[in-house]
C-alpha cells in the first residue's frame, strides 16, 4: 500500500496591488525621512544654511511699510510674496520655518502621487516610487535651505493636474500662485495662455485679483511704490554678469565664451520664442495630462537654461517633472533609452557636484546646464518629429 504523495503548497505571494502599495509607502517614507532630517537640523540651528531670514525680513518690512528692495540684495520676488510668507513669519520660531518646508515637500509629494495615479493607474505606487527616488537628490539642498524652488516645482505639477481636468479657474489661480512664489512663474503662465485658449478669461480675472491683493493690506501709495521698485529690481538682476549661476551663461563661460548681460537678452528672448512654439505644438498634438505636463517640462527646462540667476538649488524646480518623465519613458520600450538618459541626468545633477567639488568647485555651474541642454534638445527633437514626450504605450497597463 503506497502512501499518498505530499504536495507542498508554495507560500502565497502578495498580489500586485499589495506590492504596489508597498512601493507607494516606501516613497512616502522617503520624503518623510528627508523632511524629518531637515526639520531636526532647522530646530537645532534655525539660522544655519537657510534663506528664510530674507523672507522674514521682507514680511517685517511690508508690515512696517518699509521698502522691500532697498538694502535687501536677496529679495527677488514680487510684493505678493511678503503676504504669502506672512503666516509662517508670525509662527513662533522655528515652527514657521519647519512648516514652510512641510508646504514645499507636501506640494511635491501630492503632485507626484496624483500624476502617478493618472499616468499609471495599473502601477501608481511603483511609478510614484521611481519618480520620487529620482527627484529627491536634486531637491534636498532647496529643502534644507528653505528656498522656494521645491514649492515652485510641486505647485507647477499641481497646475498641470488642474489644467488636465479643465478646471480653468483653479488652474489660473494656481499659476498666479506660482508667480507669487517666484516671478519665474510668468514663463509657465505665457505657455499656458498660448496653449489653452479657454483659460484666458479666467487668467485675466486672476491677474486682476493678483494685482489688487496687496492693496487690501497696505496704503495704495506704498503698494504702488513697491510695484515700481520690484520692476526696476527685477530688470536690474536680469542682466547680471556674475559667474556664480548654473545657467546657459555659466556653461558658455566654461567654454571660454564671455558675453555681457545685455548680449544675453536677445538670446534668451529667441529661446523663449522657440519654447513658446514648442508649447503650441505640444498643445496641438497631446491631450489631457500629457499636454499640461509637457508645458511644465518646457517651462522648467527654459528656466534652468535661460534664467540669468539659476542657482544649483534651482534645479529642484525641474527635478520633479524630470522624475515624472523618466518614469514615464522607462515604462515604454520605444522611449526607454531616453528614460535611462533622464535617470543619468537626475543622478548626475544631484550627486556629481557634491562628489567632485574638491576637483572642480564650479562643476555644477556648467555640468547642470549642460545636462538640461541635452534634455531640452531631446524634447525639442521629439516634438518636431511628432513623437510624444510621454509614451503612449506602457502607461496605465496599455
Amino acid at each position: 500500500m503506497s502512501l499518498p504523495s505530499r504536495r507542498t503548497t508554495p507560500p502565497a505571494r502578495p498580489d500586485s496591488s499589495r506590492i504596489d502599495r508597498r512601493y507607494e509607502g516606501a516613497a512616502l517614507l522617503l520624503w518623510l525621512t528627508a523632511w524629518l532630517v531637515v526639520a531636526v537640523l532647522v530646530a537645532r540651528d534655525p539660522t544655519g544654511r537657510t534663506v528664510t531670514p530674507v523672507f522674514h525680513d521682507a514680511v517685517r518690512r511690508w508690515w512696517a511699510r518699509e521698502s522691500l528692495y532697498s538694502g535687501s540684495a536677496s529679495f527677488h520676488y514680487l510684493p505678493q510674496f511678503a503676504l504669502l510668507f506672512t503666516p509662517f513669519h508670525f509662527l513662533p520660531p522655528p515652527w514657521g520655518d519647519i512648516l514652510w518646508r512641510i508646504a514645499a515637500v507636501a506640494a511635491c509629494v501630492y503632485g507626484l502621487r496624483e500624476v502617478a495615479r493618472r499616468l499609471a493607474p495599473g502601477f501608481p505606487g511603483r511609478f510614484f516610487f521611481v519618480s520620487s527616488v529620482l527627484s529627491l537628490a536634486p531637491c534636498l539642498g532647496a529643502v534644507r535651505n528653505g528656498q522656494t524652488n521645491l514649492l515652485f516645482g510641486g505647485v507647477s505639477i499641481v497646475a498641470a493636474l488642474l489644467l488636465a481636468d479643465s478646471r480653468w479657474g483653479w488652474a489660473a489661480a494656481c499659476v498666479f500662485g506660482l508667480v507669487a512664489i517666484k516671478p519665474l512663474g510668468l514663463v509657465l503662465l505665457a505657455l499656458v495662455v498660448a496653449a489653452y485658449p479657454r483659460i484666458r478669461r479666467p487668467a485675466f480675472l486672476a491677474l486682476a485679483i493678483f494685482a489688487a491683493a496687496p492693496f487690501l493690506f497696505a496704503p495704495p501709495a506704498y503698494v504702488a511704490g513697491q510695484y515700481g521698485q520690484a520692476i526696476r529690481h527685477l530688470a536690474d538682476i536680469s542682466t547680471t554678469t556674475e559667474r556664480r549661476f548654473a545657467d546657459i551663461a555659466g556653461l558658455a563661460a566654461r567654454a571660454g565664451i564671455e558675453l555681457s548681460g545685455d548680449a544675453w537678452r536677445p538670446i534668451r528672448a529667441l529661446a523663449g520664442a522657440f519654447t513658446l512654439v514648442l508649447a503650441v505644438l505640444v498643445a496641438r498634438r497631446e491631450d489631457g495630462i500629457r499636454r499640461s505636463l509637457g508645458l511644465v517640462l518646457l517651462a522648467g527646462l527654459y528656466l534652468m537654461l535661460f534664467n540669468p540667476m539659476t542657482e544649483k538649488n534651482s534645479y529642484a524646480i525641474v527635478a520633479p517633472i524630470l522624475g515624472v518623465f523618466a518614469a514615464g519613458c522607462l515604462a515604454a520600450k520605444e522611449s526607454a533609452p531616453l528614460g535611462w538618459w533622464l535617470v543619468f541626468v537626475l543622478i548626475s545633477i544631484g550627486v556629481f557636484p557634491e562628489l567632485l567639488w574638491r576637483v572642480d568647485r564650479n562643476f555644477g555651474l556648467w555640468w547642470d546646464p549642460l545636462m538640461m541642454l541635452t534634455v531640452f534638445a531631446a524634447a525639442a527633437a521629439r516634438i518636431v518629429m511628432r513623437k510624444p514626450l510621454l509614451p503612449v504605450r506602457g502607461i496605465g497597463g496599455e
